[in-house]
């Protein structure tokens, strides 16, 4: 019996939770540089959290709440800062989420064979130019935000921790 519930709560936190090492790879285009990190990344049925064990950094954001953590110390972000990488979060999380019926309402989608073009209605476009994708069995495996500043961010899920 016991062995029976240990299988149900397993089963339980591998339904609401997800985690995947990942590479992101950030280009700035005032400097002209790739930044590339190493990551993990969980996804909750109400959040996300982003951990970067090179730099010890962790954006948890579950119920709309955003954490910081460098070192395990909560850090403050100043208001739009903290603002741009909710809504940076709050994307990632519907990319991941594959919900297309969510996903037309906000952009114009082009379907290709192995990627999907986004392309941002409304006031969306005074920040993002577009964004391509791909999946692979219903799963978010690349993703790459092409912002109005000509800085791009991508992220290439290597694999899914277990």
């Amino acid at each position: 019996m016991l062995k029976i519930i240990i299988l149900l709560i397993l089963l339980t936190f591998s339904i609401f939770a997800k985690s995947f090492n990942f590479t992101e790879i950030r280009y700035s285009d005032a400097i002209e540089k790739n930044i590339e990190q190493k990551g993990q990344i969980t996804f909750f049925s109400n959040g996300i959290d982003i951990y970067y064990p090179e730099t010890y950094k962790n954006l948890i954001y579950k119920d709309n709440n955003l954490v910081y953590e460098v070192d395990g110390e909560d850090k403050e972000l100043g208001g739009i800062q903290e603002q741009k990488i909710i809504y940076y979060l709050d994307l990632l999380i519907l990319l991941h989420s594959g919900d297309d019926n969510v996903i037309s309402n906000i952009f114009k989608i082009s379907k290709y064979e192995k990627y999907m073009v986004l392309l941002p209605k409304d006031e969306m476009k005074n920040y993002i130019d577009k964004i391509e994708l791909s999946r692979d069995n219903g799963l978010l495996k690349y993703f790459k935000l092409y912002l109005s500043n000509n800085d791009s961010i991508t992220i290439t899920i290597d694999n899914e921790i277990f």
